[in-house]
This record gives C-alpha cells, sequence and structure tokens, in this order.
C-alpha cells in the first residue's frame, strides 16, 4: 500500500506563519482597547482584525492539527484508494481523476488544492491536501494515481 503523506515540519511553518498573522490581528485588539481612537480608526482595526481571524484562523487551526496527528492524506494500492476516514473506492469505480487548485469559497475563504475523483455513478470524492503539498508534489501523484487507475503497476 502507497500512502501520500506530508512534511511535518512544512505544516508546523505554514502554521507558524498564520500565527503570526493572527497574532497582528491580537494586536489590533490591544489598539482598539487601550487606545483612544477616532471612530474611523475603530472602523478600520476592527474590520482588519476580523478579516485577519476570518482568513487564517480556519487554516492555522487546520495546520496545527497537522502538525500534531501526522498521518497520510490518502493511501492506495492497485485495487481501491482508502481515504482517512476508512472509505475504499475501487479503482474501477473511478471514471476520472482531476486536481483543483487553491480557490475561494462563497464565503471568501481559502480552499486549498484537492484531488477530485469523479465517479461512474456520477457522484464525486473530494481528498483534501489542507495547502501542505508543493506544486511538485501535487502534480507528480496526479501523474502517478492517472497512471494506476490506468492499469499500470505501483513502482
Amino acid at each position: 500500500m502507497q500512502s501520500i503523506s506530508y512534511r511535518r515540519k512544512l505544516a508546523f511553518g505554514k502554521a507558524m506563519a498564520s500565527l503570526i498573522l493572527i497574532s497582528a490581528c491580537f494586536v489590533l485588539v490591544y489598539a482598539l482597547t487601550e487606545d483612544s481612537l477616532g471612530i474611523g480608526e475603530a472602523i478600520y482595526y476592527a474590520s482588519g482584525m476580523l478579516i485577519g481571524f476570518w482568513f487564517f484562523g480556519p487554516q492555522f487551526i487546520r495546520l496545527l492539527i497537522l502538525t500534531f496527528f501526522k498521518r497520510p492524506l490518502f493511501s492506495y494500492d492497485q485495487n481501491n484508494i482508502v481515504l482517512n476516514d476508512g472509505t475504499l473506492i475501487p479503482w474501477s469505480s473511478i471514471q476520472k481523476i482531476e486536481l483543483h487548485d487553491s480557490s475561494m469559497n462563497k464565503w471568501v475563504q481559502s480552499i486549498p488544492p484537492f484531488y477530485r475523483l469523479k465517479l461512474k455513478n456520477r457522484e464525486h470524492v473530494d481528498i483534501n491536501t489542507y495547502h501542505v503539498l508543493s506544486t511538485d508534489e501535487l502534480n507528480s501523484t496526479l501523474k502517478t494515481l492517472r497512471r494506476v487507475h490506468n492499469g499500470a503497476s505501483i513502482k
């Protein structure tokens, strides 16, 4: 069984970068409570604080969890793809494998790159990567998955 895993150092580094940005939001909270600001400055600081927490808070939590609980993103063998929750997806039920780049959802939050497995029953399964794989790792994993899906052996 082959596993697609990530470097824990990378997840920790990105979590710390998010923590620095969240710390800047706490500085804005402090500035709102301690300084005598005008209404315009207060609105400016408050909006900056809320936007910072909104963008970086969820990423920080996900990356912190990935830092402390090392497990593969998913695994695969000649017959199935095994997701983290234990779901087995047979290669024969997969119609197409796609890689979707980072984007924003309708709530203007970051969606990390993910693999979408389009199944023959017109459903799809998304495998999230949580921003812990590099672009080269994403592309090489996509090539490997497509190669195994087309019947090549696992090396």
